[in-house]
């Protein structure tokens, strides 16, 4: 077993998920903007060094999964996975459990202006992925008008499918799913 040096016996694998459990349970008792990295990093028993090891901010906690995902969809694209392939094996790595509540526990949570702040880089990453990808697809300019047009529909697409899965509460259907119906809004001729 690795254990992590300053960490008082913790096992270097489980820092990451122990880190992200404090977040969430003090964003719950206190609100995102009430919380401390050094609160969070008391909370999970690690050094303030640690905590940089896996996140540069206190508001890539707010998108975990969602930066999974995308890590994922950008994994696909470079194995030379179709587009539209790619985004559904992203969505169906999601598991119904990692429905993020830093997004569903806004209100309670404080997180909706850093949401809103810091969200924007990861659509800006997903519509650059798939640009990039449709552009290889379809042999043509990265800026072309239809490649951008494409992108930025797709990408819309898959930011619109995570909220209604994150809205859908208890009756959700998978991510998979909403992905699928939102993909099939805008499916259009190259």
């Amino acid at each position: 077993m690795v254990r992590e040096p300053g960490s008082a016996g913790r096992p270097k694998a489980s820092s990451r998920g122990t880190i992200e459990e404090a977040a969430a349970e003090l964003f719950l008792e206190q609100s995102y903007s009430g919380t401390t990295i050094e609160e969070i990093t008391q909370r999970a028993g690690v050094s303030r060094a640690t905590f940089f090891n896996y996140f540069e901010s206190k508001s890539d906690l707010l998108w975990i999964d969602a930066d999974r995902a995308i890590e994922r969809l950008s994994e696909c694209l470079a194995s030379g996975m179709r587009v539209g392939d790619a985004i559904a094996r992203a969505a169906s790595e999601v598991g119904a459990e990692r429905v993020p509540l830093a997004v569903s526990q806004a209100e309670v949570m404080g997180t909706r202006e850093e949401l809103v702040a810091s969200g924007f880089a990861r659509v800006a990453r997903v519509t650059a992925l798939i640009r990039s990808a449709l552009a290889n697809e379809w042999v043509e300019e990265r800026d072309s008008l239809a490649v951008n047009v494409r992108a930025n529909a797709l990408a819309g697409a898959v930011i619109a499918a995570w909220g209604a899965w994150i809205r859908g509460g208890v009756d959700r259907l998978t991510l998979l799913e909403y992905t699928h119906d939102a993909l099939a809004l805008v499916q259009l001729e190259q």
